[in-house]
């Protein structure tokens, strides 16, 4: 079963300035100014599928902006604009569980009647530029008042989520609004939601005429960009904005100790649809944009768009890094010829089918670069065998939802797939046998079998 990982938060007037105690906070009976806003969380154990993934181990800290609309002295008179009353402060969890404001900004409530908005994310901004790169996740802040009333609109802009699947991090958002005399007893619960899609491929193959050595997975041409609106969790409207036309595939190949998936029904490996293996490697899911509008399939040679290279699409397909040997134990694709100076990948390969290299042709040798020097030449060892991937991809349209998990299967029984859209000749069938039926299926996070009611958020 995929888990739900739910988090509840609370936050509440039980914590008072100066005092730094770790102990059980007890119940203020004058709530004032001086109160200090904390958060309680509460995960049940799920299964951690890879590093990017939120689980009751890493989550210790989360982001959090505030805003008070009841403050006028957060309202510019001239421009209406709404400041924040603690703009994306780091909260992080103590020993007791509770987490609390880090650095000089103690993050209390101003007072017992004013209603606070909180919007939260996980991870923080830096940890995502980590994975993407510089000039991405613009914070903006365009709240304004109008005809007397705050509206909210508090967003990230060019929300960037990494072409390289290992390096993609999971993204959670959280609202809530309270004030501390309405909830110091109660508190305040945040409901975390994951907002990517999860998109995970397996495969098996009864393929009575050539065995499948797997070595990377592509996705080709989801959505990688869009602006994402915090103060729309606030509403029923969708928080990605922006977001067509942002495109471009993300992909995983197989690295040093990464161990090659073969489907061979003689050798009866992952030859049976309950059999199927994953096929992304140590990377684990691709997490990319939810797709609200539909992404039409690649449509191969059928699309009279395609050309000679250069080409693009930005229609959806799968590719697939394959080694295909037929019966006599012979190399048939990539083909050995390279007749037609299509993209292959070159990795060195132990005795136990690990990756110990990520290897670069040029000429008769192999370098450990792209570039070819002397220093990078490489000599395999005698338990390694170079060997040479190509891309196979097939077609597949795309509506995905954000916190959903769609897992494909796909079955290598009677088909190889169609040259990548990068190849020279995108989408002539591999071996004249191109046609990769595939199943999906649909979870969506739900309670993990320890859920406790009285600890974590209901179901919504």
């Amino acid at each position: 079963m995929i888990k739900k990982k739910l988090i509840y938060i609370a936050l509440g007037s039980l914590f008072v300035l100066p005092s730094c105690s770790q102990d059980e906070p007890s119940k203020i009976e004058h709530p004032g100014d001086g109160n200090r806003i904390y958060f309680r969380s509460y995960l049940p154990a799920v299964t951690q599928t890879r590093a990017g993934v939120v689980s009751s181990n890493n989550f210790n800290t989360c982001q959090v902006t505030c805003f008070n609309p009841d403050n006028a002295e957060l309202v510019d008179s001239l421009s209406g604009a709404v400041t924040p009353y603690f703009n994306d402060v780091c909260f992080q969890k103590d020993a007791s569980g509770r987490f609390l404001s880090q650095g000089d900004n103690k993050c209390i409530w101003p007072d017992a009647q004013s209603k606070l908005h909180f919007f939260a994310y996980y991870p923080s901004a830096d940890s995502l530029k980590k994975a993407s790169g510089s000039g991405f996740f613009n914070f903006v802040n365009a709240s304004r008042l109008t005809e007397g009333k705050a509206v909210l609109d508090y967003r990230i802009e060019k929300f960037h989520v990494s072409t390289e699947i290992a390096a993609q991090v999971d993204f959670l958002t959280a609202y809530a609004s309270g004030s501390l005399v309405e909830n110091a007893d109660k508190g305040i619960e945040l409901d975390f939601k994951h907002q990517l899609t999860r998109v995970e491929l397996s495969a098996w193959g009864a393929n009575e005429k050539y065995d499948f050595e797997i070595a990377g997975v592509r996705i080709g041409n989801p959505l990688v960009e869009g602006d994402f609106n915090l103060s729309a969790l606030s509403t029923s409207a969708s928080p990605w904005l922006n977001t067509e036309g942002h495109q471009a595939s993300v992909e995983h190949i197989f690295s040093t100790g990464e161990e090659i998936v073969v489907l061979s029904k003689s050798a009866a490996s992952h030859a049976s649809e309950n059999e199927a293996a994953s096929v992304m490697g140590t990377a684990g899911p691709a997490m990319v944009i939810p797709i609200s509008k539909r992404i039409e399939a690649w449509e191969g040679k059928k699309d009279p768009a395609i050309e000679a290279i250069p080409y693009s699409t930005d229609k959806m397909y799968f590719s697939i890094l394959l080694r295909v040997k037929n019966k006599e134990n012979e190399v048939a694709y990539p083909y050995p010829n390279d007749r037609d100076n299509m993209t292959v990948i070159y990795l060195a390969v132990d005795k136990d089918g690990k990756v110990t290299k990520r290897l670069y042709k040029i000429d008769d040798a192999y370098y450990t670069t792209s570039e070819k020097s002397e220093a990078a030449k490489y000599t395999p060892t005698a338990t390694e065998e170079i060997r040479g991937f190509g891309w196979a991809a097939l077609p597949v349209a795309a509506k995905w939802e954000a916190g959903k998990i769609y897992t494909y299967k796909l079955n290598y029984s009677d088909g190889i797939g169609w040259h990548d859209p990068d190849d020279p000749k995108p989408g002539d069938p591999i071996l004249e046998r191109g046609k990769i039926p595939f199943d999906v299926t649909i979870n969506e996070w739900t309670p993990a079998e320890d859920y406790d009611s009285d600890l974590n958020v209901p179901k919504r």
